[in-house]
């Protein structure tokens, strides 16, 4: 029998899949296999919830960008964290040589986490705010 974490990145997975299929293409998500590896590794291994510390950057760079993010939405929007996410998605496509460029492989985990987040964003309603939008 599947343990609760495999079964919970499996239907995070599929709903992922769900909605790449109502995509219009302008917006970009990760392929398959980027998808399993990020929601993998940001779910605790018992519990299948969500890790409350970041995964280590070194072991699991994937997950580490989701989880940053993930947090990121969640919260006030400190710009910080956004750039230091774009440096280190550039660092992985040089890195795994992915077949996208840094800025894609943000823009796809970032909608990423938008998804997980159940498309809605702390940060960026704080930044609309902030800026009068």
């Amino acid at each position: 029998m599947a343990d609760i974490h495999d079964i919970r990145v499996s239907r995070l997975c599929d709903l992922v899949e769900r909605h790449r299929a109502t995509l219009d293409g302008t917006v970009r998500l990760p392929d398959a296999d980027l998808v399993r590896e990020a929601v993998g590794g940001v779910l605790n291994s018992r519990t299948g919830r969500m890790l409350r510390s970041t995964p280590q950057r070194d072991k699991r760079p994937i997950a580490n960008v989701l989880h940053r993010l993930v947090k990121w939405h969640r919260s006030t929007g400190w710009l910080g964290t956004i750039f230091g996410v774009r440096w280190d998605c550039d660092d992985i496509v040089r890195t795994r040589s992915l077949d996208m460029s840094g800025p894609e492989l943000y823009d796809a985990l970032d909608t990423l986490a938008l998804l997980l987040t159940g498309g809605r964003s702390q940060a960026a309603d704080s930044w609309a705010r902030a800026l009068g939008r």
